[in-house]
């Protein structure tokens, strides 16, 4: 589940609608009894980027909740997701910058990992 929630985040840091749609769908069907398949399913059927990434916030942390338990994973935070209200997101522990799926190619690296 992890993996599909990852190539959502990374298509979206892409600026990649198409990907993160499809990826997302996969995601939703891997396992429908999941807390992050009704975000999955959601994300698979916005129409816009910004619909898209402001679902993946609800996606990002039933993620986080699962990660809790699984190594490999970090916790990245950008102050400035959200309207300003912040958004975090999961990125695989070997990651050395952020790659930011809330802004893409806008500000591809804003934000920092959690301690």
């Amino acid at each position: 589940m992890l993996e599909g929630y990852n190539a959502v985040a990374t298509a979206l840091y892409k600026d990649d609608l198409a990907s993160a749609k499809k990826s997302a769908s996969g995601l939703s069907k891997h396992d429908k009894t999941a807390s992050m398949a009704t975000f999955a399913k959601k994300l698979s059927q916005a129409k816009t980027i910004k619909e898209a990434r402001t679902i993946f916030n609800d996606l990002s942390a039933a993620a986080i909740k699962m990660a809790k338990t699984k190594k490999g994973w970090k916790v990245a935070h950008c102050p400035m997701a959200n309207g300003n209200k912040g958004g975090d997101w999961l990125q695989k522990a070997s990651d050395k910058r952020v790659n930011n799926p809330y802004f893409g190619a806008t500000m591809p690296h804003c934000g920092s990992f959690k301690k």
